[in-house]
């Protein structure tokens, strides 16, 4: 399975995602908002997969990652943190 070959690092702010076997990487960045920004990437044109299924792969093992560090939430958190300010105003 491709995703168990993803090694996901982090070193704060980043979290930098690589698929073994490959050139692919992709670092992603805590920002003040409540979700990553890719910061860089690096694409390998031998790669078993593309670089699109790659970036989908590390942007969910990403935030995963996130998550449990608790930098972003998830979108039902954030869903309901919007209702509830919307309902205190």
């Amino acid at each position: 399975m491709i995703r168990s070959n993803l090694r996901v690092d982090v070193h704060d702010p980043y979290i930098l995602v690589a698929l073994r076997g490959t050139c692919l990487r992709a670092t992603f960045r805590k920002q003040d908002a409540p979700w990553l920004a890719m910061d860089e990437y690096e694409e390998d044109s031998e790669a078993s997969i593309t670089f699109k299924e790659f970036r989908t792969l590390a942007w969910e093992a990403a935030n995963e990652r996130a998550r449990d560090l608790g930098w972003v939430r998830s979108c039902d958190e954030l869903h309901e943190a919007v209702k509830r300010a919307g309902s205190a105003a």
